[in-house]
This record gives C-alpha cells, structure tokens and sequence, in this order.
C-alpha cells in the first residue's frame, strides 16, 4: 500500500457540492494522504479503504446465504426476481461514530 499512488480518472455524476475540476482533484489528493495506516499517500482515497474494512468485518460477523439466482434455497425474491437482500443490521451506538474497523 506505502507508495503506490498513480494517476486517477474520475467521472463525476452528480456535483453537488459545486466543486470545479481543480478543487476535486485537489480533494482527491489531499484524502489519500489521511489514512490512519500509512504515513505516505495511498492509491485510493481513505474513505474508500475505511468503507473496505468496514464491509469485510461485517461480512467476518454475518453469514450470508449464496446470492446466485440458480439457487434454490431462497425464500424471498427481490425485485428484480433474484434473491432478496437482507436488511443490514442496525449499529450499536458505541460503534456507530467511531473507527472501530481499524
């Protein structure tokens, strides 16, 4: 992860903050340098890395039932006619403002 930045190609699909070209790029690249693990920049911004960990703790703690749609285990179909998603579960407020994935 230290040193591995490299050029971005970003498409920006809704701006709703106003953000012209230059400060979205400066925005990028001052976020990959506050990653708690790294003193160095990153090559995806932090937030991304945090959400990263976040979804395999959580993936760690549940256990989800195979998504394929040839499966005959489900119950529920979603809307789509695949299986249904289960409802994420709802965070304990210790953890809910906190890092706790880190």
């Amino acid at each position: 992860m230290i040193g591995t930045t490299r050029p971005t190609h970003y498409h920006v699909l809704l701006d709703e903050v106003g953000f012209s070209a230059d400060d979205l790029q400066e925005l990028v690249h001052s976020l990959s340098y506050v990653y708690q693990r790294s003193t160095t920049a990153i090559s995806v911004v932090a937030p991304i890395c945090y959400a990263h960990l976040a979804a395999t703790q959580l993936g760690q703690w549940m256990k989800f039932e195979d998504a394929s749609e040839t499966s005959s285990s489900h119950n529920g179909t979603g809307p789509g006619g695949g299986p249904a998603v289960p409802p994420m579960p709802k965070l304990q407020e210790s953890v809910r403002n906190s890092m706790f994935f880190c």
